[in-house]
């Protein structure tokens, strides 16, 4: 009798946990839901049970729906304009779960490699620069930025249900200090300038490869069966295996674009890391519900580093591939870093800028803001006459910097011979550079900060450098 009643009460304790709502990690007390769209939520619960939500800005309207046969189900919940003022959301199998201090603004999904992963207070060694006033300042933005950082995971081709840890913050000294710096400037700018709350999902890891945040399914697309069995060797990390472990869990989550920040460890893939940039993001926007493949996506070029030599071509040939992706992405922008690098570290301290100049792009190209140009200064056109070459540059069109006769560096200029020389410059007019060289007299190749570590200074007014350029095709010349 008395073990009759041990397994009855065992029974009556199963059910009452498999009553239990189960939400993924991803949705959450504290986290920002996509204003004006149809929010998706989903779970787990009793299988075939039927599930009420009720969400604190429509009180009169009941959502309903039904667990499957394996206790999983899904809705999708109309939400208003962005707002500060706290919401909650119940959901109820018979068991109730409130999410409380939600906000409804704009939510991002920040993803990429080290330079992303970087937190406010840095790596050891490599500081973030002012962290300390942007760490202690951090309880101002608590009601503005809320943040959400995807546990590190791996999974080869068997896509997860859920993020291995995560939760949503509020901005406080301590979730700021270990929050993806590029993440945080990048929604501290962008916070200030709408006036609504952002929301900000960091799912990043270092030293990552491009296709391990791809399925197969998109790598085949593009790759041969050779490259594809290539990439299973030259990484310790496996193609699909961050797409599958931290972007399949989070891609049900109602976002409103994307920020990029990698590159570095595909350095080598300079002839096809376009078409692989590309294929992902295409990939992304089909997971996130975009089938017109336009959601918003804003990627940082990587900055100058010595890699295997400073006077070196790898970084600026890599360069050209992710300008290239400017034209086969659509509604992208790249924010230039020509001249924030560090020889000697690959992580460089100035996040701020990065974050502000993703900031720019999104507010320019998403939020329709003007009175500023938040695109690279890049060659145009060019002309080499009488011994100088004129470079008329694009995105400046209040002019360049340094302006008043002050030298421009960073050009280099080669005649029939290839070999390169450090050139003089100087801006001649409003978008127009004049490079010439003593020691070339008949110059035929001009190059800006094409080098591994050359940085420049030819900015446009509002201090967005020029991204690295050349006149010639010469893969071979250094």
């Amino acid at each position: 009798m008395k073990r009759l009643i041990l397994l009855v009460f065992a029974v009556c304790l199963s059910m009452g946990a498999s009553a239990k709502i189960e939400l993924p990690k991803v949705l959450g007390s504290n986290m920002v839901l996509q204003q004006n769209s149809m929010a998706n939520l989903w779970g787990k619960a009793t299988p075939n049970s039927k599930i009420t939500i009720t969400v604190s800005w429509n009180k009169l309207r009941k959502i309903q729906t039904s667990a499957d046969g394996q206790g999983r189900w899904s809705v999708e919940v109309d939400t208003p304009a962005a707002t500060f003022e706290p919401q909650t959301i119940t959901i109820s199998d018979g068991e109730v779960l409130k999410l409380d201090n939600i906000l409804i603004g704009d939510v991002w999904v920040c993803s990429g490699q080290s330079n992303m992963e970087m937190p406010v207070k840095g790596f050891g060694r490599q500081p973030v620069e002012n962290s300390m006033n942007y760490i202690l300042s951090a309880a101002k933005e608590a009601n503005r930025i809320r943040m959400f950082t995807v546990k590190r995971a791996r999974s080869y081709n068997e896509e997860k249900e859920d993020c291995e840890g995560g939760e949503w913050f509020c901005a406080s000294p301590q979730s700021v200090a270990n929050m993806s710096a590029t993440a945080y400037f990048f929604a501290y700018n962008l916070a200030q300038a709408v006036d609504i709350p952002i929301g900000i999902i960091n799912t990043s890891w270092g030293g990552t490869r491009v296709e391990s945040w791809m399925p197969m399914s998109a790598l085949e697309d593009i790759l041969t069966k050779e490259q594809i069995e290539h990439k299973h060797t030259v990484h310790s990390m496996k193609p699909t295996e961050l797409y599958c472990g931290m972007i399949a869990p989070i891609r049900n989550y109602t976002a409103k674009g994307f920020i990029w920040y990698q590159g570095c460890s595909n350095l080598d893939d300079n002839d096809h890391y376009d078409t692989m940039m590309a294929r992902m993001v295409q990939q992304w926007r089909e997971d996130w519900g975009d089938k017109e493949n336009a959601m918003p996506f804003y990627y940082v070029m990587i900055a100058p580093y010595i890699y295997k030599g400073s006077d070196e071509i790898a970084y600026p040939l890599f360069v050209e591939n992710q300008v290239r992706a400017l034209s086969k992405i659509p509604n992208c922008g790249m924010a230039a870093t020509t001249d924030i690098g560090e020889e000697r570290c690959i992580h460089p301290a100035q996040k701020f800028e990065v974050g502000q100049r993703l900031a720019a792009l999104a507010l320019a190209q998403t939020y329709g803001q003007q009175g500023f140009e938040p695109k690279a200064p890049q060659m145009a056109a060019y002309e080499i006459k009488d011994g100088k070459a004129k470079i008329k540059m694009s995105n400046c069109d209040l002019g360049l910097s340094p302006s008043y006769g002050e030298a421009v560096v960073g050009f280099e200029i080669a005649g029939e011979d290839k070999v390169f020389h450090k050139a003089e410059a100087t801006i001649s007019a409003q978008q127009e550079v004049t490079v010439w060289s003593d020691k070339v007299a008949q110059p035929v190749a001009v190059r800006y900060s094409f080098r591994n570590f050359a940085p420049g200074n030819l900015k446009n007014v509002f201090g967005i450098p020029a991204v690295p350029f050349r006149t010639d095709d010469w893969n071979d010349v250094k």
